[in-house]
């Protein structure tokens, strides 16, 4: 019987208690897996955390954009950043600038020539006729020798001068041409001082080496004046040239000095503005733009 109750098979108490052990092993395995899951996701959610404090807590440690980092450098630097022209592409232009400026500023007494040779050169070519023709005028330009200046382009603005409509050939009488032959009705010759002084002298003007004159078929203009200008047109030398030019000319003409006409008013071209304006306004045409004349009293 015991050998038989030993072969029999189990019995159903038996097959449940078993069963149930079971279950409860895999029952109590399912947490132990859970929990280590849990760590796993907890300990890669602080680590992110831990990044991310450390990124915003540190902001020198962090990349700026390239336009932060210009906008905040002083301003040199952020002109050398944002400055795409190669050093030597700059250095041209500020060479370039620098002669622009050098060209526009006023020549000093020092470096005037305050004597030349005497001898001229013509300016080449010609002009067509401006202005009226009852009385048709030629005229030459020449330049001294050795004063490092082109007659060609003084007879540039030589001519632009004496077309302006506020000229003498607002008149509708007078007209001019500029010739380069020998054969004309005066010349306008840029000289040193000392050049002007001894032909004017020859006709008995006393020019002192500052001034300019008319004598004879010469309109003689002082170098220096014609660089320099005088203490009323020192900001526009080119308005002061038009001014001597007008002057002397106006003289060929036959015209004579006058004087300011009221303060306020505009100064005659034939006032010699280089010794005071007395209450006038600075003027260098012999019309208005309307072809009214600008004159005052006559000196006598």
């Amino acid at each position: 019987m015991n050998e038989h109750r030993s072969t029999s098979p189990p019995s159903a108490a038996a097959h449940r208690r078993r069963r149930k052990g079971r279950a409860r092993r895999r029952r109590g395995g399912r947490p132990a897996l859970w929990v280590g899951l849990a760590a796993v996701v907890l300990l890669l959610a602080g680590g992110m955390a831990l990044k991310g404090r450390t990124g915003s807590g540190h902001p020198d440690g962090a990349a700026a954009p390239t336009s932060t980092v210009q906008g905040e450098a002083s301003p040199g630097a952020s002109a050398r950043t944002v400055s795409s022209a190669p050093s030597g592409s700059a250095e041209k232009k500020n060479d370039e600038k620098k002669e622009e400026d050098e060209k526009k500023a006023p020549a000093s007494t020092a470096s005037i020539p305050a004597s030349g040779p005497g001898t001229f050169a013509t300016a080449r070519g010609g002009s067509g006729h401006v202005g009226g023709s009852q009385r048709m005028l030629t005229y030459r330009v020449e330049v001294e020798d050795g004063i490092g200046i082109s007659p060609d382009e003084v007879a540039a603005e030589v001519e632009d001068i004496l077309a302006d409509p506020r000229g003498w050939t607002a008149d509708g009488k007078v007209g001019f041409r500029r010739v380069s032959g020998d054969a004309s009705d005066f010349r306008v010759r840029l000289a040193t001082a000392g050049t002007v002084d001894r032909i004017c002298g020859e006709y008995g003007l006393d020019t002192g080496g500052e001034v300019n004159c008319n004598v004879g078929q010469n309109v003689m203009v002082n170098l220096k004046r014609w660089l320099l200008a005088t203490q009323y047109y020192a900001d526009d030398v080119p308005s002061y040239r038009a001014l001597i030019i007008n002057h002397e000319v106006g003289h060929f003409l036959g015209h004579g000095h006058e004087t300011c006409p009221g303060t306020g008013r505009l100064a005659p071209v034939m006032m010699q503005q280089i010794k005071g304006l007395h209450g006038c306004k600075v003027n260098v045409w012999p019309y208005d733009a309307s072809g009214r004349p600008i004159t005052g009293p006559a000196v006598p």
